[in-house]
């Protein structure tokens, strides 16, 4: 299954740049490449925040929605963590 998605994507980039322009490709990439170090820059956060919990090879093998679930989670541990330590400080 796994392989099939990669085949699709393939299939799109081929698609999206079999229709443009040298200097749009060169955009397209560089849009790729920005997004790319993006995303896993978020992910390598998801490891600093958990410290260690969780690894980079465990976010790497989890599913899209699942990646947003444990950002969502984070999250809101953090804020009632946040809360807490607002809430001793009064």
């Amino acid at each position: 299954m796994g392989n099939r998605r990669g085949l699709r994507y393939c299939k799109f980039f081929r698609g999206l740049i079999a229709s443009r322009r040298p200097e749009e490709i060169i955009n397209i990439v560089e849009r790729y490449e920005k997004e790319l170090k993006n995303t896993e820059s978020n992910y390598l956060d998801i490891v600093i925040r958990s410290e260690g919990t969780v690894s980079y090879s465990d976010i790497m093998t989890m599913p899209i929605n699942t990646i947003q679930l444990l950002i969502e989670r984070m999250n809101s541990r953090v804020e009632e963590i946040n809360k807490a330590n607002r809430g001793a400080r009064r």
